[in-house]
């Protein structure tokens, strides 16, 4: 139940009345999420296809490892495509949108900037690109966590640029990041509860999806080589989760969500090493 503010034990902060059936976390983790900075994007689309560009972060929660993102977000209606990579900087966002960007999209969210060299003026030049490619589509881009001090700048630049787009909402990560146990040994990368939780924050930015029938959509970009070590240390049989990978139809943007079209594939787990992301 729902107190007066509008939380939800376990939950966060609801966009919908039935939104707490579908967006939980696991059993113990208790977090108050902050207010998305910004429109929630379900009311403000006509379709539901969702492009998420971003990093390592972002990558451990795709359909190769523990699939928690579509794992939360199908259910919602989206259909979701991943492009993310490890150790990845901001202009691999623009890479990603060169070659997806005409596959046609209604919304996206973009997670760069763990991955930053210190030059905060390109830094912003490659982040303003994105923004300038996905504009006129209502989309969230998501803040990083302090885990060092170079990582203000990098967000202070994400809000900035999203005051600057009215249709960009901001996630702020940076504040729940903060919460214990969310992140891992290294207090960059998600720990196995953070994965729930970062997947959960997405799902409450977008709410529901249009009416459609949501779909788990392949990845291009999935090279995780530079990141081992930080990658989730095993992997799933997509098979057996509680979503479908959807092939894409190579001549059109329309999706198939049947299951006549779902692929299975298995993946393996990946060497271990101390390379961050």
């Amino acid at each position: 139940m729902t107190g007066n503010d509008g939380f939800v034990k376990g939950v966060g902060r609801l966009p919908g009345g039935d939104f707490d059936t579908l967006v939980t976390l696991p059993a113990g983790v208790e977090i108050s999420f902050p207010d998305l900075n910004g429109d929630v994007i379900g009311p403000q689309v006509r379709g539901p296809r969702v492009l998420m560009i971003g990093d390592s972060i972002l990558a451990s929660t795709s359909s190769r490892y523990g699939n928690e993102m579509c794992d939360v977000m199908v259910p919602l209606g989206w259909q979701v495509e991943i492009e993310a990579e490890a150790s990845r900087f901001a202009e691999f966002g623009k890479r990603v949108l060169d070659q997806r960007l005409d596959a046609g999209w209604d919304t996206a969210l973009v997670f760069l900037g763990t991955n930053y060299d210190g030059n905060i003026d390109n830094y912003e030049s490659d982040m303003r690109k994105i923004f300038d490619l996905l504009t006129p589509r209502p989309f969230v881009v998501v803040t990083t966590s302090l885990f060092r001090s170079s990582q203000r700048d990098v967000n202070e630049v994400i809000r900035k640029l999203a005051d600057e787009y009215d249709h960009v909402a901001v996630m702020e990560w940076e504040e729940i990041a903060k919460n214990p146990g969310v992140l891992g040994k290294d207090s960059v990368h998600l720990s196995a509860n953070g994965r729930v939780v970062f997947a959960a924050a997405v799902a409450r930015a977008f709410g529901f999806a249009p009416p459609a029938t949501g779909a788990c959509l392949p990845s291009v970009f999935s090279d995780d080589s530079a990141g081992s070590g930080v990658m989730p240390s095993t992997t799933i049989d997509e098979s057996s989760s509680d979503t479908t990978v959807v092939q894409e139809p190579e001549t059109s943007t329309t999706v198939s969500s049947t299951t006549s079209s779902t692929t299975t594939v298995v993946l393996t787990t990946l060497p271990v090493t101390t390379t961050l992301p």
